[in-house]
């Protein structure tokens, strides 16, 4: 009897405290498949996790103020601090490595499957290398393989057989019986190597009510502060105009697409028994895209899982509540919601509109007020340095951060990143007038993002007040967390 072809999946992914939810969705169906699936995860042989928004120290105001100094003289140092910042925390982790080494000397898979953020090119080389010495084929993909450009330059690292652009849920065993059978690659949207022409990604999945419930048997549970299992009710984000963001680009981000509700409670059922957990963190880029999944899983969490407790990131919508209003917040508190994010970026008016949030500051500060009214703890993110940022801009940013500086957890403060595929690069394509003292210096598509210089953002009166609100930042992120949101501290 023929014995069933072993895959090995490598996890890259060292940054979250909870299994990845993607390797997770590829593990289930090649294990109905037949499939031995081996997950080889860098946490599980030392490698430290890393950890956002956690209670700072004074280190962080440090880093922080040369991270986003813009002063003209960091500015052109701004590229390589953060390409050095990226080399060290993506490095490759070394027993790992050793390890897979061994694996593929001493009981060698058939296949290696690897699932990689643009961050992770160094390993993602070394592990082509090795595998092709031994003459193991590599499939790779990722959420960022969307851009022609992209695919171009990593489908042709040594090693990669081929590279899959797309969400490969439903498509995983039969990519892997394609490439042991050396089969016609033609056959899968997507799917392209180093021989082909580069193909466009597959297009973004629907009937999502089929997806299998991830399997995280592979993961070092044990390794992880809590036990937090990661969900996701739907795919894309409903609102999908926010100039700078990139999530909606990627492999599963284009399109908004959800999962039914009945489907959705059956896995938080199924998934806290097999994982004897009650917590969870929903990935979803906006929860509350789609009401009726946010209202059901408000209504019925308890139902489900009794003692649940979650997490979840959602939309200030200017145009209504969108499901946040004051007396919904209060019951998700009561279902279990601890902890609820949400993109401020600014807390300019002028700002807003220019990077197509849809909602206004006073909206922002009523969601702020009412969520913390709620219990919740409150966290958001922000952005620095967009182009186009006045010295107005910042004041106002300044003032609205003084002035709910104790209904706010966490911030985590950002620089803006010029990334392809996002509508700012559109826009600035058509009309680079638009963005004043905005310099393009070029695309690294290898990397997925560009270099540039912003030259307004150097004013003096402008770094005095982003000094002033990257204090307040601190002050914010150095307070202790309540105490019902601790179990989710350092989560993004």
């Amino acid at each position: 009897m023929k014995t069933a072809a072993r895959i090995l999946i490598v996890d890259l992914n060292n940054f979250a405290r909870y299994p990845t939810l993607a390797i997770g969705y590829l593990v289930a169906p090649l294990r109905a498949a037949g499939f031995q699936v081996q997950v080889l995860s860098p946490l599980a042989h030392g490698a430290p996790a890393m950890v956002h928004e956690q209670q700072e120290t004074w280190l962080e105001p440090l880093k922080r103020r040369l991270y986003f100094s813009t002063h003209p003289l960091m500015q052109r140092l701004h590229e390589p601090l953060r390409a050095a910042y990226a080399r060290y925390h993506f490095r490759a982790h070394a027993p790992t490595l050793t390890l897979l080494k061994e694996c593929l000397g001493q009981d060698a898979p058939d296949i290696i499957l690897l699932s990689a953020y643009l961050e992770h090119l160094p390993t993602v080389t070394w592990i082509g290398q090795q595998a092709r010495k031994h003459g193991i084929p590599v499939l790779l993909g990722g959420p960022a393989f969307t851009r022609p450009e992209t695919l171009q330059f990593w489908k042709q690292l040594p090693g990669i057989s081929a590279l899959f652009a797309g969400e490969a849920d439903f498509v995983i065993a039969g990519l892997v019986r394609t490439l042991l059978q050396d089969g016609d690659i033609r056959a899968w949207p997507g799917l392209s190597t180093a021989a082909t022409t580069s193909r466009s990604a597959a297009a973004p999945l629907q009937a999502l009510e089929q997806l299998p419930l991830p399997d995280f048997s592979d993961f070092p549970w044990e390794h992880y502060p809590h036990r937090i299992i990661p969900v996701m009710t739907g795919r894309g984000c409903s609102w999908n105009v926010c100039t700078f963001c990139s999530d909606v680009t990627t492999a599963n981000g284009r399109s908004f697409r959800s999962r039914p509700l009945e489907k959705v409670l059956e896995e938080l059922r199924q998934q806290a028994q097999r994982y004897q957990s009650r917590d969870f963190i929903f990935l979803d880029l906006k929860l509350n895209s789609d009401l009726a999944i946010w209202h059901g899983l408000i209504d019925h969490m308890q139902q489900t899982v009794a003692g649940a407790r979650w997490i979840a990131t959602v939309h200030v919508d200017g145009k209504g509540d969108n499901g946040l209003d004051a007396g919904t917040l209060q019951a998700a508190r009561a279902s279990g919601l601890t902890r609820i994010s949400f993109g401020l970026e600014t807390g300019s008016q002028a700002l807003l509109r220019r990077m197509g949030k849809g909602t206004r500051v006073a909206r922002n500060a009523q969601f702020i007020r009412d969520a913390h009214a709620a219990g919740l703890s409150v966290r958001c993110s922000m952005m620095l340095g967009y182009p186009g940022e006045t010295l107005t801009d910042l004041l106002a940013t300044r003032d609205f951060l003084r002035e709910h500086q104790q209904q706010l957890d966490r911030i985590r403060p950002a620089r803006f990143k010029a990334i392809p595929g996002t509508r700012f690069a559109r826009l600035h394509q058509h009309r680079p007038e638009r963005f004043a003292g905005f310099e393009l210096l070029g695309w690294d598509y290898r990397l997925g993002r560009a270099e540039y210089r912003n030259h307004p953002a150097g004013d003096p009166a402008c770094r005095r007040v982003r000094r002033e609100i990257l204090a307040v930042i601190h002050a914010i992120n150095r307070q202790p967390l309540r105490d019902e949101a601790r179990q989710f501290d350092g989560l993004m």
